[in-house]
């Protein structure tokens, strides 16, 4: 594969930019739309939202799809512009049909599932850069999400500037349409991407990763499905992600959460800080440890967010933001490593990513359908039990981590030396 740094990392951008603004949409803006403007039935909007958010689990499939039987950088290059035009169609529908709640719901169905495609097609091209450049690896990973938060920022502002009464509908409409807009870029970038870069390349090579003992392998698969399982926990903060907006907007008033929504830079810069943070950290010590360091900080600051006044939430939330890209940013790396090791990489990729598709389902529709019924300071402790687990789990993967490192490092070694003498 042929590759120019530069045009592969400006799209990477620029996709999962757009992408993020979409998402911005229906975790903050949406559920204060429907809940506080439309005030639709909290009971069938749980409903559609966990129906709709199955769409996610397809992503695995779609990823051993992916390496079986997508052979050529044609068939990649359509799947990639193909599916930017159906996600750009998807938030059009809801546009024009946005009452209507069973119709929301076909709209976001078509979204997740055009958006898990752009992810198969950009997960193997990025695993198959980290391959021939590993490198690169930690920058990739930096710049999505660096990305991914440049693009909730922008949205931010836009519904600040555009959005002058949060209860007047004609500004809801005009602040839905320039969503819209703003999907004209993915399209664009994905006929460039599909016209520059090469997805595929012959390769005949065997290399260390594919000739580990299939033991190590399972031992392997056992600990990243420890960690996985830990991940998922880790963001059990998702409960409160439906109903935050419309908490905030009632126990901080409009006032407040003008200034929330308006100050939402700082997390951002903060998020941004996190990155570079766990970026530096990954290249200088062990990835599991920081992960574990990093959950418990994040559950620490968990609990204080129930008793806090305005400042203090912001602060809270400013240094949360920090660690929770860092958690991110650590396990992306990690599953980037196992999933380069032998077959179907994608596949194992894109199912280790559903981490956070089996949180959105489990947690965003209970705290959707809770909302009004539990305290959503309730929802935070619960939150934070849940955190705390997912350390322990990482911590009791240490000693046996250690031992299969040892036993990685002795077979290669082996190996290499029975190469030469061949």
């Amino acid at each position: 594969m042929s590759i120019n740094k530069n045009e592969i990392l400006i799209g990477f951008f620029i996709i999962y930019f757009t992408i993020s603004i979409f998402d911005a949409y229906f975790i903050i803006y949406i559920p204060l739309y429907y809940l506080n403007i439309l005030s639709v039935n909290q009971t069938e909007l749980a409903f559609v939202q966990s129906i709709t958010y199955l769409t996610l689990f397809i992503t695995p499939a779609l990823g051993l799809f992916y390496d079986k039987y997508i052979r050529s950088s044609l068939s990649s290059k359509t799947i990639l512009y193909f599916f930017c035009i159906t996600l750009s169609g998807s938030f059009l529908i809801f546009i024009q049909y946005k009452e209507i709640l069973y119709i929301y719901g076909i709209s976001v169905f078509v979204f997740f599932f055009s958006k898990s495609m752009i992810r198969t097609v950009m997960t193997s091209l990025f695993l198959k850069v980290v391959e021939e450049s590993k490198k690169i690896k930690l920058n990739i990973i930096l710049l999505v999400n660096t990305a991914t938060i440049a693009g909730y920022l922008g949205i931010s502002l836009i519904f600040n500037f555009n959005v002058l009464n949060i209860t007047a509908i004609k500004f809801w409409d005009s602040f839905f349409i320039f969503g819209w807009i703003s999907s004209l870029p993915i399209i664009i970038t994905s006929y460039v991407l599909s016209r520059k870069i090469q997805f595929f390349k012959e390769s005949n090579h065997e290399t260390s990763n594919d000739i580990l003992p299939e033991k190590l392998f399972r031992y392997e698969f056992i600990i990243m499905g420890i960690i996985y399982f830990s991940y998922i926990l880790s963001t059990s903060d998702l409960i409160i992600s439906y109903p935050l907006s419309s908490w905030i907007f009632d126990k901080f008033n409009e006032s407040g959460f003008r200034i929330y929504s308006s100050l939402y830079f700082i997390f951002f810069i903060c998020s941004i800080l996190g990155l570079y943070i766990s970026n530096l950290l990954c290249k200088k010590y062990n990835e599991k440890k920081l992960m574990c360091v990093f959950i418990y900080l994040y559950m620490i600051l968990l609990f204080p967010i129930t008793i806090s006044n305005f400042p203090m939430f912001m602060i809270l939330n400013s240094v949360l933001s920090v660690i929770a890209y860092s958690i991110t940013t650590t396990y992306t790396s990690l599953v980037t490593d196992f999933s380069n090791k032998g077959k179907y990489r994608t596949f194992k990729y894109q199912f280790l990513q559903t981490s956070s598709s089996i949180s959105s389902i489990v947690f965003i529709p209970l705290g959707t359908l809770y909302f009004g019924i539990i305290s959503v300071e309730t929802l935070i402790i619960f939150s934070g039990i849940l955190t705390g687990i997912s350390g322990l789990l990482i911590l009791s993967t240490l000693p046996i981590d250690k031992r299969i490192e040892l036993r990685n490092h002795n077979f290669i070694t082996k190996h290499n030396i029975e190469s030469v003498t061949k």
